[in-house]
Order: C-alpha cells, then sequence, then structure tokens
C-alpha cells in the first residue's frame, strides 16, 4: 500500500504545517537576481533561496551541476553590465563603488553553496573569473542564526542579496530578513527538540 503523501502548500511549496504564506512580503525589486546554486544546498532544509524566490519575482536560479545551461546563461549576459557578488581576490567593495556605475548594472549574480564549494566553482568557470566582482566592508548584521557558517561574518544568500540591492537601488530590503527570521523561525520550532539545537 502506497502511503500518502503529507500535504504541500500549493503557494509556498512548503508542507502546510510549514506554510509561510502570511509573511511572504510586497517588494518593490526589478534589479534581475541570477543564483548559482550547488544542488546540495538546494536539499538543505535552512537553505535560504526558497524564501528569496518566493518574494523576488525577478530571481533567477539555476545549478551549478548543469555546466552547459550554465555556460548559456552567463554566454547571454553581457558581463560588463554585470556584477557577481563574490569575494574574490580582485573584488571591489560594494560601497565604495560609485552611484554613475551602480546606475550602469543590469543586474546580480550570487553563489549559494559552501564557502568552500562557492571558491571551487568560482575557479572552475572561466566567465565568472571574467566578471567585475564585488565584496561587503559593512553589511548588516548577520541575522541567520540556524545555520553554522565557517567564516564568522558570513551572510546567508538571501542576507548578501538583501544588501547588494540595497546598494544598487536604494530600496530598503529589511522585510525581505524580516520574511526570513519570521518563516525560519517558525519552522524551526515545529521541528523534535532534538533538532532544534543541532546546527550546520
Amino acid at each position: 500500500m502506497c502511503r500518502s503523501r503529507r500535504p504541500i502548500c500549493e503557494s509556498c511549496s512548503f508542507l502546510t504545517s510549514q506554510c509561510v504564506c502570511q509573511w511572504i512580503p510586497t517588494i518593490n525589486n526589478a534589479l534581475p537576481v541570477l543564483v548559482i546554486q550547488d544542488p546540495k544546498e538546494a536539499k538543505h532544509a535552512k537553505n535560504t533561496l526558497k524564501l528569496m524566490r518566493l518574494a523576488l519575482p525577478s530571481l533567477r536560479c539555476i545549478s551549478s551541476e548543469d555546466s552547459e545551461e550554465l555556460r548559456g546563461v552567463l554566454d547571454a549576459l553581457s558581463l560588463d553590465r554585470w556584477r557577481l557578488v563574490f569575494p574574490s581576490e580582485g573584488s571591489i567593495p560594494i560601497e565604495q563603488v560609485s552611484i554613475e556605475e551602480k546606475k550602469d548594472v543590469d543586474g546580480i549574480v550570487l553563489i549559494d553553496a559552501t564557502w568552500r564549494k562557492a571558491k571551487r566553482l568560482f575557479w572552475s568557470v572561466p566567465k565568472l573569473q571574467e566578471m567585475v566582482s564585488w565584496h561587503f566592508v559593512s553589511p548588516p548584521h548577520n541575522t541567520y542564526t540556524i545555520r553554522k557558517s565557517p567564516r564568522g561574518e558570513a551572510l546567508s544568500t538571501l542576507e548578501a542579496c538583501a544588501y547588494a540591492i540595497e546598494q544598487l537601488t536604494q530600496n530598503d530590503m529589511q522585510p525581505l530578513r524580516d520574511f526570513m527570521v519570521s518563516a525560519q523561525s517558525f519552522q524551526w520550532r515545529q521541528q523534535p527538540a532534538d533538532h532544534q539545537h543541532r546546527k550546520s
């Protein structure tokens, strides 16, 4: 006999017991966002990209595992008008970028992966190395507390995206951060007590 699947919310695609629809914000953001995601991150229960996709209609996600699609997407971009948000050796502090340069940016690219895998992806994809890279000097405090990072100052992908958009457009992205905190706090409370004390 086949077991019935647990019910899924048709709007947010989470389990109905973990539905986050009540917190999804309405955000005014027209800046295109491309996220390259490691396939293991896509399966991680604490990943923030699912929440980003609900709140940012302009977001596009592709898997780093699909090298053909990734190459095609990057080839189609005007690399001189897109920026990679990644702290590479030659990256520039986003806070120091001129208003004129920010106005010329068509969109941003982020990598959703562990720090080790993000570096490996960067060095394995020549198109990423050709892009102008930006890093952060004084981002807001990290509020993504349910998952540990080997780099204490590191932001979640959602927080990095929010800060980059704020720097480029002056739009207030705090509602996106608040959405992450509310949604994940609620979902984490639904987990068994022994799971709540485990972070990865």
